[in-house]
């Protein structure tokens, strides 16, 4: 299933990166499970926004250690005000369902081996790592290229948010803080 999105430009390129395929439209169910997506995913955002209005405003810089600063006292803010958050507060049971089951299609289907092909081969193995909502991803830890034909049948994300795969976890990590803001453990056969 590939999420019909009202941009025309984004679903040329759904088109031309799914291999020709024609977007589908999802079912009734299947949009509302994307709205309770979005819904969790803006929330998140407005509050990443608010946190982030209230830092001091960041000149344009080179300088290493006062970008890192700034997304470190970011991260640090998102986690206080987010310590109580759990796995399933953005991928919620039936988001987090049926992210499986694109998932398992697309890494199961006739387009497996392109997926396969996509994430570096020549990656070491990631040692078996116990994410957690709010850890800082470590700078260090290898991600997968995300395919083409995965990107293409999933809810788009707003900037600062991207998709993730680290081993065999799906994330949804804040780019912009470097936080891991929810994710589906296990769910990359």
């Amino acid at each position: 299933m590939i999420w019909k999105i009202d941009s025309l430009l984004f679903a040329g390129l759904s088109f031309a990166l799914a291999g020709q395929m024609p977007v589908v439209k999802p079912t009734a169910e299947e949009a509302r499970i994307v709205k309770v997506f979005t819904t969790q995913v803006q929330q998140y955002v407005k509050l990443r926004k608010e946190l982030e209005s209230a830092l001091p405003a960041m000149k344009q810089t080179t300088q290493v250690l006062k970008i890192t600063g700034n997304q470190h006292e970011l991260a640090r803010q998102i986690t206080q005000a987010r310590r109580n958050a759990k796995p399933g507060e953005i991928f919620t049971p039936e988001v987090e369902q049926e992210f499986r089951k694109i998932i398992s299609g697309v890494f199961r289907g006739p387009k497996a081996q392109m997926a396969r092909n996509t994430i570096r081969p020549d990656e070491k193995p990631v040692a078996a790592v116990a994410f957690k909502v709010n850890d800082v991803r470590p700078v260090d830890m290898p991600t997968a290229t995300m395919p083409p034909t995965l990107l293409s049948k999933l809810p788009p994300l707003p900037p600062g948010l991207a998709y993730l795969i680290v081993g065999h976890h799906f994330l949804l990590k804040d780019t912009s803080a470097g936080l891991i803001v929810d994710l589906i453990p296990n769910a990359v056969p």
